[in-house]
């Protein structure tokens, strides 16, 4: 189970964000008109940004993520009417799903046959999507809209909270047991914000100031992640090599490192197989992970690990 101190520090930056720009709402006669006019400009922008960046660092999830947000919204801005309250319905129903659905599925690559699927699969549900917003069952909408609950949760329909509940619930079990923390933390509030910025839709700005909260969180995974990856180890999630030349290069005269490394580990390896071998590597990491005394530990490559303690004798 992930600690309270790491679950805070990862939700705190993408629960900041959203709740800095919804907060807007609440100010919204005390703000310039021009700043809120501006916030789809900015939506545009930050979503451009993000699939450039996702493109570019193979962070292909983030396309899947963005995109569907981005023809959401214009859906409602050039659809209107009738078929926009139909996207509406759609869209708060599917899009959670597609959130957790995406959350799970791992990198594979774009133009690899995983990358190829998605890429299918992502075309046909907008697809589906566009068909039953161009032609509307009245049937199916009204099974869709079907009163479950005593109390009205309007605009949404009582569906959209079954699956809000279920998709939050799932998200909050992998940010209490799952390991990548940042990942789960940051979708979290992003479905979060989803719901909110749907529930308030008939307020003035809500839906743009929603999805430009998610855009600004999405955005700041992506540089978290692109950090993680040249400063930290996958396998063990300790800082790398790298890292520690750049922790070295700040120390001054006083400082005291242990090299570690675990005895007959290529023959484990050789006896009991690669994946017990990494069990075992993240066991090792989690116990140095632990030290005191002001000391960080790192994984150096293999089986080797360095603890670095700045400002510290040896017999300290």
């Amino acid at each position: 189970m992930n600690s309270l101190k790491s679950i805070a520090l990862n939700i705190s930056i993408p629960f900041f964000i959203s709740a800095v720009l919804g907060s807007m709402l609440f100010y919204e006669d005390k703000i310039p008109k021009i700043i809120f006019s501006i916030v789809p400009y900015l939506f545009y922008a930050i979503s451009a940004l993000i699939l450039w960046v996702s493109w570019h660092f193979n962070r292909n999830r983030f396309i899947f993520i963005i995109l569907p947000l981005l023809l959401i919204y214009f859906g409602f801005v050039y659809l209107g009417g009738k078929r926009a309250t139909d996207l509406f319905l759609y869209a708060s129903m599917l899009y959670p799903l597609h959130l957790l659905l995406f959350l799970s599925l791992k990198e594979r690559g774009l133009f690899s046959i995983w990358g190829i699927l998605k890429i299918a699969f992502f075309v046909v549900e907008i697809a589906v999507i566009l068909y039953l917003v161009i032609y509307p069952n009245a049937d199916f909408i009204a099974l869709l809209k079907m009163k479950l609950f005593v109390i009205s949760f309007y605009p949404l329909e009582d569906i959209s909270i079954i699956i809000a509940i279920l998709v939050i619930f799932i998200m909050v079990a992998l940010v209490l047991f799952n390991r990548y923390l940042l990942y789960n933390s940051s979708f979290l509030v992003i479905a979060v914000t989803f719901y909110m910025g749907f529930y308030f839709i008939k307020t003035s700005y809500a839906k743009e100031l929603s999805l430009l909260a998610i855009g600004v969180i999405i955005f700041i995974l992506l540089i978290r992640e692109s950090y993680r990856l040249a400063f930290y180890d996958e396998l063990t999630s300790l800082p790398g090599r790298r890292a520690l030349v750049e922790d070295m290069a700040k120390l001054g005269m006083k400082y005291s490192l242990a090299m570690i490394d675990i005895d007959h580990f290529k023959k484990f390896n050789d006896t009991y197989g690669h994946d017990t071998g990494d069990e075992v590597l993240k066991m090792v990491a989690s116990k140095l992970a632990e030290v005191g005394g002001g000391g960080k530990a790192y994984r150096y490559g293999g089986e080797e690990f360095v603890l670095l303690f700045p400002s510290r004798e040896v017999d300290e």
